[in-house]
């Protein structure tokens, strides 16, 4: 796991851009479902690949662990809930104006990480 120490301004682009990848994945793979995905950080952890939990709202309980797998750990991220303060959402980038293209690199990336 790469725990190197970002800027926060990295850091939030690369959170965003994996929730977007695995939102755009999750709705490839299970385009029926309906599911509320947020991943949410502490302020003080805007230096690393931490964040601070994970929700999944609406799917089974298996379904919602799997997700949760793929939205941290195959995509390098790790959840620390311990910490206190601040809790920040960081939302994924708008897919309604995504092309196919940049749609299927993005549910490439998600399943080589899962993959590996």
């Amino acid at each position: 796991m790469d725990q190197r120490e970002l800027n926060p301004s990295e850091r939030i682009d690369l959170l965003r851009d994996d929730r977007t990848d695995v939102s755009i994945w999750l709705k490839d793979k299970r385009p029926s479902e309906s599911y509320v995905f947020a991943a949410d950080y502490y302020h003080h952890q805007k230096f690393s690949k931490d964040i601070a939990y994970v929700v999944i709202l609406g799917p089974t309980q298996e379904k919602r662990r799997a997700i949760r797998a793929v939205a941290t750990q195959d995509l390098d991220w790790r959840i620390m809930p311990e910490g206190g303060g601040d809790v920040i959402d960081a939302q994924p980038y708008p897919t309604s104006d995504i092309s196919a293209h940049q749609r299927l690199r993005s549910i490439k990336r998600v399943q080589n990480a899962i993959d590996q």
